[in-house]
């Protein structure tokens, strides 16, 4: 099959980049023709308007369709699998797609059909406003990308100049990562055949376990803002000051001028061996975000470690961790609870080795490279009623 995958890439490269590298070689391995057509946000830079020229190509950017019509008639893909198209490709790309009878299949990384930002999360709270009255507006009201005036106001207006010109409508398939994902989605007017079900995966190479008493600490994974939890797992290191804590990932002045406990280490910026490693060493990773996750993936990466995971119960973490089988759920900002169940973990060595099998078993079934594919093709396969 002939697969056009498409992608505007952000600024700073993360997940939705991952799973776009993870989907065209696994693609490929299977003998599909792939074409990735890539665009980055930092175009922009270059542009004499700037950012201000991010508003308009939102809404319709000539090059993209330009570039699509010329990969059509020399590549002729049969499927077009979207990722993120914000602010450069432009959604106006998926009725030009239909029109030349190619089929279109939406991923859907956020919440950004719904919600101008794509995070139901401002403020330091969540937020479903702009699912309501006056829809995106309080994008605007409450500045909720944290920028400028003008910066929220273009968000507000091309949500709003997107949503009243339907290009998704044109879409043929979406593609939730969660359950959670979609009942969002379907209770607010999307069709509830249009949309599958299916969880990210990832490639990972299955290695000698590290045992339970060569596990040294608790890990945090991730960006370090109000909305992953990093605050939360800051505070639950200063209850705990004999136990040793440490944090992956780019340290971000959001965290400048917090207390930090001695008994918790910032281990930077990590690289796929490196994270692997600090996985494998961890004795749990708690996972304490505080938004409606797409699919967080350091949870599968966790599993795939054979290391347990504390989430708390909001969207899809529950959906992903099952209560007393690959980790803890506990209520959203309880890190008493979380203490308690570090506490058990740690000295509890039959009760850590069950959920440490649970999570590779779990990842090795629902979440396997095997399934993602079988899945992913029934929905991209023509007259596909997946």
């Amino acid at each position: 099959m002939k697969i056009l995958i498409i992608h505007n890439s952000y600024s700073q490269q993360g997940g939705e980049e991952s799973v776009v590298a993870f989907q065209q070689k696994l693609l490929e391995e299977n003998g599909h023709q792939v074409n990735l057509y890539s665009r980055d946000y930092d175009e922009m830079k270059k542009w004499w308007f700037g950012r201000i020229g991010g508003f308009f190509s939102t809404v319709f950017n000539p090059r993209s369709i330009k570039d699509l019509r010329r990969i059509i008639r020399v590549f002729q893909p049969e499927v077009a699998i979207l990722h993120n198209l914000f602010p450069i490709i432009s959604p106006a790309i998926i009725p030009f797609l239909k029109k030349n009878n190619i089929r279109t299949v939406q991923i859907l990384h956020n919440y950004r059909l719904l919600c101008p930002i794509g995070t139901f999360f401002t403020n330091g709270q969540i937020c479903e406003k702009c699912i309501g009255k006056g829809r995106e507006w309080h994008c605007l009201i409450n500045r909720c990308n944290g920028g400028s005036f003008f910066q929220s106001l273009s968000y507000t207006f091309r949500h709003l100049i997107v949503r009243k010109f339907g290009y998704f409508k044109s879409v043929e398939k979406f593609i939730a990562l969660s359950h959670f994902q979609k009942t969002k989605l379907v209770s607010n007017g999307f069709d509830d055949s249009k949309i599958a079900v299916i969880p990210n995966s990832f490639f990972s190479t299955i290695t000698e376990t590290i045992p339970f008493e060569n596990r040294t600490y608790i890990g945090f994974v991730g960006r370090l803002s109000r909305e992953k939890g990093i605050l939360d797992f800051i505070h639950l290191a200063s209850l705990m000051p004999d136990v040793e804590f440490r944090v992956a990932g780019k340290k971000s002045s959001f965290i400048a001028n917090a207390f930090i406990p001695e008994n918790i280490k910032f281990e930077g910026f990590l690289g796929v061996t490196q994270l692997k490693d600090f996985y494998s060493n961890a004795k749990v990773i708690v996972f304490p975000s505080r938004w409606y996750e797409g699919f967080p993936m350091t949870l599968l990466e966790a599993f795939s470690c054979m290391t347990p995971v504390i989430v708390y119960n909001l969207s899809v973490m529950p959906e992903i961790v099952e209560d007393g089988k690959e980790g803890f759920v506990v209520e959203v900002g309880d890190t008493q609870k979380i203490r308690e169940k570090i506490a058990c973990l740690l000295t509890d060595e039959k009760t850590w080795t069950k959920l440490s099998e649970n999570s590779r078993n779990k990842y090795l079934t629902t979440y396997s490279v095997q399934s993602y594919y079988h899945k992913f093709m029934l929905v991209i396969s023509k007259n596909s009623n997946y």
